[in-house]
């Protein structure tokens, strides 16, 4: 999970790249507001954000499926 920086408008929001159980490669915008979570994007991973998603797998860096 990542802060979301280039898009702040007054509230922090975060990223996670992520694999659903049917194996679709996700990339979520979140913010959490009063303890949940409100989900501002999701759309499938670009080229880029899926070869980091696996660069990262192969580091060994804790990423949950």
């Amino acid at each position: 999970m990542k802060e979301d920086e280039p898009h702040f408008r007054g509230e922090d929001r975060y990223y996670v790249l992520g694999k659903t159980d049917n194996e679709r490669l996700l990339f979520v915008v979140f913010t959490i507001r009063s303890n949940k979570i409100r989900v501002i994007s999701a759309r499938d991973m670009s080229r880029k954000e899926r070869r980091l998603f696996y660069e990262q797998i192969e580091k060994g860096t804790k990423i949950q499926e």
